[in-house]
């Protein structure tokens, strides 16, 4: 049964990908297939690498996709539609515990800046009990975040009997339900939580400077397409290195600024400062995924589903694109044009 519904659902993502961007193109015209559920800042290199053609710079014609949810895109990268996604690492460490053959290749950011946001009647930590907070999934970012910081407010979700609500989608969708009222809060990532706190959802807690750390935003790809186009794996992963270079440069401020408007749908200019500001303040220069962040990812989602005790981190990740990368100098040439 578990094989049949495996195969209905990558069925589904081939027809969905099919209709999308049509038949696969050839290795020999070195395309590309990449996709994420994720919308919000965190995946500010990807906006900018595609802006400024990086990808195709370094041997990759890409075809993105905005998938609905990143179990999707986990489905599409084990049926071979897709070379790479970007997703919250909890979804790795998922389908790893059902031994797909996924890899995390590269993280991205790794300090936390959400923020709880939720309904204005809600004041303090004790007024969640009994509250509605959307998550897009178990164990996604979103949930991971919400448990940690109810987790440093000590607040108990189960003695608070607080519900997790899955939205699915993109941020946006979590969005949209706090402003309609049908949940009490949500979390929000860097400055779309402070957009939202100005606009009457308060914030309840704030990872700003908390020095928090944990894995958020990690580019994966199976290990089998790893060893057939290691070249294009590269690629991306070039890309989106350059691509970190250009949005810490202050030099690019502007240019970054209005990427950030126009895939965050920023309405003005001080709304795009403060995103500018928590990209800038959360990107990694070497974005090496490492075994202690991906460890302490691990127990959160362990307290959630006991069942991924047994998954093994250090086989969920392979740390050797980026070290080639900043072995070879290549970090650092492409930081030091900047």
């Amino acid at each position: 049964m578990r094989k049949n519904n495996s195969r209905g659902r990558q069925a589904l993502v081939a027809s969905f990908l099919f209709m999308l961007v049509g038949p696969a193109a050839s290795w020999a015209q070195a395309r590309s297939n990449f996709a994420s559920s994720i919308t919000s800042e965190s995946m500010a290199s990807v906006w900018v690498a595609r802006h400024l053609g990086l990808f195709k710079k370094y041997g990759v014609e890409t075809q993105y996709i905005l998938m609905p949810r990143s179990p999707l895109a986990v489905a599409a990268l084990l049926a071979g539609e897709i070379d790479v996604a970007v997703i919250g690492p909890g979804h790795l460490v998922n389908a790893s515990s059902g031994g797909a053959d996924v890899i995390g290749v590269a993280n991205f950011v790794q300090k936390l800046d959400y923020r709880l946001n939720v309904r204005q009647d809600i004041k303090r930590k004790e007024d969640l009990r009994g509250k509605k907070l959307a998550i897009s999934g178990p164990g996604a970012t979103s949930h991971l975040v919400a448990l940690l910081a109810l987790q440093t407010m000590g607040v108990d979700p189960n003695q608070a009997k607080i519900a997790f609500i899955t939205i699915s989608g993109t941020e946006i969708n979590r969005r949209l339900a706090l402003e309609s009222g049908s949940i009490d809060g949500t979390t929000l990532n860097g400055s779309v939580g402070d957009i939202y706190g100005n606009k009457g959802f308060p914030i309840l807690y704030n990872f700003k400077g908390s020095g928090v750390t944990m894995p958020q935003t990690m580019m994966v790809t199976t290990r089998r397409i790893a060893a057939a186009k290691p070249q294009v794996i590269e690629g991306y992963i070039k890309g989106l290195v350059e691509a970190i270079a250009f949005m810490l440069d202050p030099a690019n401020k502007e240019t970054v600024m209005r990427i950030l408007a126009t895939n965050l749908r920023l309405s003005n200019n001080s709304e795009a400062e403060e995103a500018y500001s928590a990209v800038v303040n959360s990107y990694e220069r070497v974005p090496i995924p490492t075994v202690d962040g991906m460890k302490r990812l691990h127990g959160l989602l362990v307290s959630i589903n006991s069942k991924l005790a047994d998954v093994k981190i250090e086989n969920a990740i392979d740390d050797s694109f980026v070290h080639k990368l900043e072995t070879s100098g290549f970090i650092h040439s492409v930081t030091k044009k900047r």
